[in-house]
């Protein structure tokens, strides 16, 4: 047990003991804490403990599945960002492998990228796409799946994570793109991307010293080159929402309780998703008319 002596005036008058806990920096596990009070000084009485049971992660998987076979439309490949992952930051991976099995994502007992940022998944991914048409508008939403999400503490962030990045065309030609970010979405017009061909750049990026994970756009230059193991702007294998091998597969992932993450292109969130990436945006578009329900002539099939 650690002993710290700190002045009295920093806590006021205290009698006899108070407990506390506070989180350690290096993320190893909880602190159990008292704070002394004996001849005017405050004792500050500092002991690790299990971290175990603190957070209700169970059922997690060693390694994710296999990705499915990449099976896309030519329009959802044409706008498929180009993604990378800073160094504090997983590699997204498949949420369902060819035999059913749903990832059951990794603990958050263990270190920031611990068990998620190896090559053989940057080799071996998915990303799930789906599109929506109607008045001349579509939107084009894609759906990363990460094994966990935590910051520096224990129990900060999910278990899994789902993030999103939209595109939106109008006749054709690109007009803007929506990044998901902490529950929301940061809205650009396209102008202001950075890009590599018709593939918007964006970064997963992890939001401060204990915050948890998001896509932010890449700043360009200063995110060059990238800090993926290929050092590429990368784009996994893609699946449209008409390109699983099977229907049943598409439905069980989309059933999945997935708890705080959600997917994006499932029939009951799709909607919500893109309203909220462009209520971010909607003044800059004077001209914008959108049915968020309403496929006409999408998703398509490839």
């Amino acid at each position: 047990m650690r002993r710290v002596s700190l002045p009295l005036v920093a806590f006021g008058a205290l009698g006899g003991a108070q407990s506390i806990q506070e989180f350690p920096r290096n993320g190893s596990g909880l602190t159990s804490t008292q704070a002394i009070y004996q001849d005017g000084t405050v004792y500050i009485l500092t002991e690790p403990v299990s971290a175990n049971g603190l957070c209700d992660d169970k059922d997690f998987d060693a390694e994710p599945p296999l990705p499915l076979p990449a099976r896309f439309t030519a329009l959802d490949k044409m706008w498929q960002p180009a993604v990378d992952f800073d160094t504090d930051s997983c590699y997204n991976v498949p949420a369902i492998g060819m035999d059913g099995h749903i990832d059951r994502g990794r603990s958050r007992h263990e270190s920031n990228t611990e068990g998620c940022r190896d090559e053989f998944d940057l080799d071996h991914s998915n990303v799930y796409s789906r599109q929506r048409c109607n008045n001349g508008w579509c939107a084009y939403v894609y759906d990363y799946f990460f094994e966990k999400d935590i910051g520096d503490r224990i129990c900060i962030g999910h278990q899994y994570d789902w993030e999103h990045i939209i595109v939106w065309t109008k006749d054709g030609k690109p007009v803007f793109g929506a990044a998901s970010a902490h529950g929301g979405y940061d809205a650009r017009l396209w102008d202001d991307i950075p890009k590599q061909g018709t593939h918007v750049k964006v970064v997963y990026n992890k939001d401060g010293l204990i915050g948890t994970h998001y896509f932010r756009w890449s700043k360009g230059k200063t995110d060059e080159p990238p800090e993926n193991h290929k050092g590429v702007w990368w784009l996994s294998d893609l699946l449209s929402w008409n390109g699983f091998p099977n229907v049943g597969l598409r439905n069980s992932l989309s059933a999945w309780d997935f708890g705080a993450a959600t997917m994006a292109i499932r029939d009951d969130t799709l909607a919500g998703n893109l309203k909220k990436s462009v209520d971010a945006i909607r003044r800059k578009l004077p001209s914008f008319k959108f049915d968020f329900n309403l496929d006409d002539g999408s998703p398509g099939y490839p």
